[in-house]
C-alpha cells in the first residue's frame, strides 16, 4: 500500500482565514506536529479533523510522539515561486509505540492542516527516532 497524504478540509478553511486576515473566526499558523497511533495502516482523508483522524487512528499523547512544535518550517518552490511549505521534525520515542502517520497542525493544536498516513506502521522502541521531512504544495497545477 502506498503512503497517503492530503490537505484536510479544516486545514483549507484555516488557511483561508489566515490569508484573508479575518478576525472571526481566529486562525493560527501551522507549526505543530503529532504522530498518529494505530496498529494498522491508515488512509489519509480530506474529511479528517484534529478531533477525528483517519480511520480509527488517535493522536499519541506520550512516549515522545505527542504534539510538539515543528523543528523547521520554511517556504520553498516546487512549480510556482514560493508555492511550497516544507517542514522537518524528529520524534524520539521514550516508550514502545506504533506510528501510522502524522498530523501537521496549527499552533493551537486543534486544527489539522495535513494528514499523512505511512505505507506501513512503524514500530518504535525507546530511543528510536522518526524523521519527518514533509512538504505541502499549494499550486494550481
Amino acid at each position: 500500500m502506498a503512503q497517503t497524504e492530503t490537505v484536510t478540509n479544516t486545514g483549507i478553511a484555516e488557511w483561508v482565514v489566515l490569508m484573508s486576515d479575518a478576525t472571526s473566526p481566529a486562525a493560527t499558523a501551522a507549526n505543530k506536529i503529532v504522530a498518529l497511533n494505530m496498529a494498522t495502516v491508515c488512509t489519509a482523508a480530506v474529511a479528517s479533523t484534529f478531533a477525528d483522524p483517519a480511520d480509527t487512528a488517535t493522536h499519541h499523547t506520550d512516549g515522545g510522539l505527542d504534539i510538539a512544535t515543528v523543528a523547521t518550517m520554511a517556504q520553498d518552490t516546487t512549480t510556482t515561486t514560493g508555492d511550497t511549505i516544507t517542514f522537518d521534525h524528529v520524534f524520539t520515542a521514550s516508550a514502545t509505540r506504533n506510528v501510522a502517520g502524522i498530523h501537521l497542525c496549527n499552533n493551537d493544536g486543534d486544527v489539522t492542516f495535513v494528514e499523512c498516513c505511512f505505507n506501513a506502521v512503524i514500530a518504535m522502541e525507546t530511543s528510536d527516532t522518526l524523521t519527518i521531512d514533509g512538504a505541502v504544495v499549494l499550486d494550481q497545477a
